[in-house]
């Protein structure tokens, strides 16, 4: 973790910077949720062309929207740092940082396809918990803390250092 630490940033500094990459991501989180959601049910609705494949296009979907935001939001907002900021909005730059979403996106697209095999999972006696209306929005949650931890970490190792 001592990779994590920039160059004469503070733990202040560090604080606020984590701060605003919540704030940042939150946003850009909810926009991920409307555009999958929205995709999920009136765009690519499971009726028409299956449960599984609606899961994934409306997932992909959502992260592509989540992702443009995050970049642009990220580079002004989070890691902002004068002398790294125009070196950070390089085409290489934006590579990286989709590499990283990348993975983010791989681990979220597999606990999402897990979503139709738990339809049958028993929780505290509760079985309907996990059916694909509501067993969906509980792994994209999950998910997505766990592709938090993942974004912040692999940005900072890789891109905003």
């Amino acid at each position: 973790m001592s990779e994590l630490k920039t160059k004469n940033q503070t733990g202040k500094q560090r604080g606020l910077e984590i701060v605003r990459f919540l704030i940042v991501g939150g946003f850009a989180t909810l926009l991920d949720y409307v555009t999958a959601y929205f995709s999920y049910r009136f765009l690519l609705p499971p009726a028409k062309i299956g449960t599984e494949t609606a899961l994934f296009f409306s997932t992909l979907f959502g992260f592509l929207i989540g992702l443009l935001v995050n970049w642009v939001l990220s580079v002004r907002f989070v890691f902002r740092d004068g002398k790294k900021q125009v070196k950070t909005t390089s085409k290489k730059e934006f590579l990286l940082f989709t590499a990283v979403a990348l993975v983010g996106l791989a681990l979220t697209e597999i606990g999402m396809s897990i979503v139709p095999l738990l339809k049958d999972v028993t929780l505290l006696g509760v079985t309907a918990l996990f059916d694909v209306s509501w067993g969906w929005w509980i792994m994209k949650v999950s998910m997505t803390c766990i592709v938090l931890v993942w974004n912040y970490v692999g940005r900072k190792l890789f891109i905003f250092r």
